[in-house]
C-alpha cells in the first residue's frame, strides 16, 4: 500500500473577490427583469454555461464580453461597475464595523478580567492548572495526597 498524503486545506477567502460580487451583481439583474440564463446569454453572444460561471463567479470577463452582458440586461458598463463598487464598499464597511466591534468587546473583556483579579498579583500565563482545595481549618492546601502549609488570606495560583 503506498504512502498517504494530506493535502493542505485551501484557506477560504475572507474578503470577496470583483468577480464574485459582479457574478451576484448580474444575476440579481437578470432575475430582478425575469428573464432566463439561455435568453440573456444568446442576447450577449456568449454560451449559457459561461455566463452561468459569470455569474457564479467562477469566471472573470473580459471588458468586451462584460459590455455584451451589460447591453443584454440593458445597463452600460459604468452602471454594472457602480453596482459592484456599492457592493464591495458596503461589505467592506460592514468588516470594518464587526473589527471595531470586536475589539471594543476585546477591550472591555480585559478591563474586566483586571477589575476582577486580585490588587497587585501579576498575571501569570500558565499551561496546565491544578485545581486545589483549600482546608479552611488548617489552612493548608491539599493536592490530592500532598499537602503544602499556606498563609492565610492569600490567593494560590499552582501551575505545571
Amino acid at each position: 500500500m503506498g504512502k498517504v498524503v494530506e493535502f493542505p486545506t485551501v484557506p477560504r477567502r475572507s474578503k470577496p473577490l470583483w468577480r464574485d460580487v459582479l457574478g451576484e451583481v448580474l444575476r440579481g439583474e437578470r432575475l430582478a427583469q425575469e428573464r432566463i440564463l439561455t435568453e440573456v446569454a444568446a442576447s450577449a453572444g456568449v454560451s449559457p454555461q459561461y455566463l452561468s460561471e459569470i455569474e457564479r463567479g467562477r469566471k472573470e470577463p473580459s471588458s468586451e464580453v462584460l459590455g455584451a452582458v451589460a447591453e443584454a440586461l440593458g445597463l452600460e458598463l459604468f452602471e454594472v461597475a457602480h453596482r459592484v463598487g456599492e457592493v464591495l464598499g458596503a461589505r467592506h464597511e460592514a468588516e470594518r464595523l464587526e473589527a471595531e466591534r470586536r475589539e471594543r468587546l476585546d477591550h472591555e473583556r480585559a478591563l474586566a478580567f483586571r477589575a476582577d483579579a486580585p490588587a497587585r498579583h501579576p498575571a501569570v500565563d500558565v499551561g496546565t492548572v491544578l485545581v486545589l482545595d483549600l482546608d479552611e481549618a488548617s489552612g493548608a492546601i491539599a493536592d490530592g495526597g500532598a499537602t503544602v502549609a499556606a498563609p492565610r488570606g492569600g490567593v494560590y495560583l499552582l501551575a505545571a
